[in-house]
């Protein structure tokens, strides 16, 4: 019986001095984002899921073998359209771990839709009439013609303009992302009336 227990203790001995030899058990690496397609500039938080015992983070987030962050959590924005790998190495006492997902994120062109509005459409005299941009997407310019003549206006966003001549106008506006542009025109859009001269 003594014999017995003495070799359940060697062995129970032996287990843990394999366990101690073996060390830590490696990381697993996960990661999760909030967001992973939309319109340029797109602003993606990553968020760092690994288990495990883990002392650095090492983040690639365009498959370029560089490493764009340390942190454990990151929020990166993507300016240009594409699809983009990311991954995520982590390493502890254990070693280390990476998780990568080929096309994470996609970025898609921001197709822009032109639209305005004009306060007041119709106007007595010579008084400026304020329009407003209310396209959609990230633009970057305005091109306004507010008399239908092909000649441009305005380039800013929310110009004012002044009518000398009593008619009846329409409106185009152009607009252009990066990567694309968009018009819309307004027939008939602005009536002046009780201009002298």
């Amino acid at each position: 019986m003594a014999r017995t227990m003495l070799i359940a203790g060697l062995a129970l001995m032996f287990v843990g001095v394999l366990a101690a030899c073996a060390g830590p058990e490696p990381p697993l690496a996960q990661f999760g984002a909030n967001s992973t397609a939309g319109y340029p500039p797109l602003r993606v938080s990553f968020t760092d899921l690994s288990q495990g015992e883990i002392e650095t983070w090492e983040w690639d987030f365009n498959g370029d073998g560089t490493i764009d962050s340390i942190s454990q959590n990151h929020q990166r924005t993507f300016s240009n359209p594409g699809n983009y790998t990311v991954s995520l190495t982590v390493t502890g006492p254990g070693g280390t771990a990476t998780a990568a997902k080929q096309d994470c994120v996609e970025v898609t062109p921001c197709v822009p839709m032109a639209d305005f509005v004009a306060d007041p459409t119709s106007m007595r005299g010579k008084n400026p009439i304020q329009f407003s941009d209310q396209s959609t997407c990230d633009v970057i310019g305005w091109e306004w013609d507010f008399e239908s003549d092909g000649k441009v206006d305005s380039t800013e966003q929310n110009p004012q303009f002044t009518y000398g001549r009593n008619g009846t106008y329409s409106v185009t506006l152009k607009v252009r992302t990066p990567y694309c542009e968009d018009t819309v025109t307004k027939h008939d859009y602005v009536t002046i009336t009780g201009c002298s001269g």
